[in-house]
Order: structure tokens, then sequence, then C-alpha cells
């Protein structure tokens, strides 16, 4: 497989300098839209930095409240934005690193501003949705860039600043990539106790030396996702009140547990998937490896994958089924009542 980095450097570089914006436009819609689709620059992660709950602790923008006997984490990321004015400096720096190798980047200082009119209709609607999942499902990044980074200054401390004669703290940090839809952590930056006058300049300086590792093994991590699939969960839940049985038959001749289970093994890459609970009232499936590309070249998603199942759902079993995932790797679809 060619190389992500390698494939979208040659596509950036060429072109003359020094031209006005619009030199060299033909405006030949129809030629761009009758060309090629080159699957590589289609399957390039989309990057989004956020900072990590280590951070946010350290800001006092991160706690837990019980609701009806369920503990949920509160994160406060506008506040937190607020009050470390460092935030955007460190963001920046990690962002333009990734946008000179022509990865996609959603921003997240902008994806909050999106979130405002989201809330409010959430809360029109009674919905109470932990703040992380909005982000994501707002931004809809491949991988996660978690930060978390301390200093002397970030801890409240009675007794020592730990600083030495020459006016340097001890920074430590580690800059997580994280898959968006499994959570699985796929590459790592760590450095502990630099010394640094500058929290934000030592931390960026450590990091850019750092970088062409850490994109590395995102390359390496996200080719083998679009050569093996990416990895989903799969439920189909019957809802309460509803009279179907999932292990009664189908008018195809097979239960529908049965069925389900057919599909997804002639819909997964290679047939990857593991059963993990099989009951009449839900069905679920973990480790499914679905493509991320159709054969012409275009994307290829989760919510593609989902609307396709249920599409079969309700034509071939005559189910009545309503998609209630949030999650980006989660299929959930529900059998209503008819």
């Amino acid at each position: 497989m060619v190389s992500l980095l390698t494939a979208t450097a040659l596509l950036s570089c060429g072109g003359s300098q020094n031209k006005g914006l619009a030199d060299g436009a033909t405006g030949d819609l129809e030629a761009y839209e009758s060309s090629d689709v080159n699957a590589v620059v289609q399957a390039l992660p989309q990057i989004m930095v956020i900072p990590g709950d280590q951070t946010l602790q350290n800001f006092r923008m991160l706690r837990t409240e019980t609701v009806g006997g369920r503990s949920y984490t509160i994160r406060d990321y506008k506040g937190y934005l607020l009050k470390d004015d460092r935030a955007r400096r460190i963001i920046s720096a990690i962002q333009e690193a990734f946008n000179e190798q022509d990865f996609p980047l959603t921003d997240f200082e902008q994806t909050l501003k999106q979130l405002d009119t989201r809330e409010a209709t959430d809360m029109a609607d009674g919905l109470e949705k932990d703040a992380k999942t909005m982000l994501l499902t707002t931004a809809r990044p491949d991988i996660i860039l978690e930060l978390n980074y301390d200093t002397s200054r970030d801890k409240i401390s009675l007794t020592s600043h730990n600083y030495n004669q020459k006016g340097e703290k001890n920074i430590s940090y580690t800059l997580s990539a994280i898959d968006a839809y499994t959570s699985k952590v796929i590459a790592t930056v760590t450095a502990n106790n630099i010394k640094g006058e500058s929290t934000t300049e030592t931390i960026t300086a450590d990091l850019l030396k750092n970088m062409p590792d850490f994109q590395s093994d995102i390359q390496k991590y996200f080719s083998d996702i679009l050569t093996r699939g990416r990895d989903i969960t799969v439920r189909i839940a019957v809802a309460e009140g509803c009279n179907v049985s999932l292990s009664d038959e189908s008018i195809e001749g097979d239960t529908y547990a049965d069925w389900i289970v057919d599909y997804v093994k002639t819909h997964t890459v290679k047939g990857a998937y593991k059963l993990q609970t099989n009951t009449d009232n839900e069905l679920s499936f973990v480790n499914c490896r679905i493509r991320l590309l159709n054969d012409d070249g275009t994307q290829y998603g989760v919510y593609d994958w989902t609307r396709d199942l249920a599409k079969n759902l309700r034509k071939n079993l005559g189910l009545k089924v309503t998609n209630k995932a949030q999650g980006l790797g989660e299929v959930l679809l529900v059998v209503e009542k008819q």
C-alpha cells in the first residue's frame, strides 16, 4: 500500500509561487467530477486535538456527578479554554504539524461553538449527553489527540512551587492518539520533568522533535484500518413492549437472529466479527470490521453500514427499526412495535 504520508506529500508538491488566488483556476466542475477519486486522500484520518482529563482536572474543569445512582463525568471544555491561556498556542502547534502533512483537521474551539445550538436543542428535548460524546459526534474525527500536561504552576501547592534557581519549571506532558471509534490508544508521546521557563515553548519544542515517529505510528494504524476495515460494535435490541422475539421465524425462513448473524458475516471484511450476546431480546457483536471505502474510492462509514442493515431489516424481514446509536463506532438498531 502506498504510504499515506508519502502520497499526500506528493499531492501537495508543485505549483508556482507568488500568484494571485484565482490564477490558474478553470472552474471546470464537470472535469473535476468525472476525474478518478483518490482513495488515499479520501481515507486520510480526520484529526482533532482536545485537552485530556488530567489537564481538565488540573484546571478544575472536571467533576463527577451522581444521578439516579449512576456516576457521570462532567467536562467543562469552554471553561478550560477561558482559564488556560496556553491551550490555544499548544493546540495550534500540534495542528500545524499535521497540517504540513495534509491531514484533514477539525478545530476543537470551533467545534465547541457549533455545540451551542445543539445543546439548546437537546435541553429542549430533555436529553442529557456527555460533553465529550457531543464533541465527537459533532466533529466526527477519526483520531483524537488528547493532550495532558502539568507544571508546578498548574497544581496548587502551599509548600513548594518546584522551581530551580534559574526560574525553570519541571514540565511533563503526554499526547495520546486515540481511535475515536474504539477508544483504543494507537500512539503516544510522553515526556517527564523537562526543564523550561515557558510551558508552551518547552512542550511545543519537545513535541515537534517527536512528531515524525508519532505521525508514523498513526499512519501505520490507519493503513491497517484501510486494509482490514474499521472496528465497530453492532447491537440489535427489541424495544420493551414489542411482540417480536429474535428467535422467532422470519418471513425469510430463518430466525431473525440467524438472518442477522448471516448478514453481519457477509457484510464485514473477510467475515470478521465476534458474537457477544444472543438472546430473544438482543443480538450484539464486537470486533466487526467494516470497509472504509466503496469500490469507486468514495467514503463508506458506520452510518452507511447502519443504514444498509436497517434498510434490509425493513425490506427483507418486515421489521420496524430505529437507529439509536450515539457513539461513533456503535451500531444500535432497535426493533419497534409495528
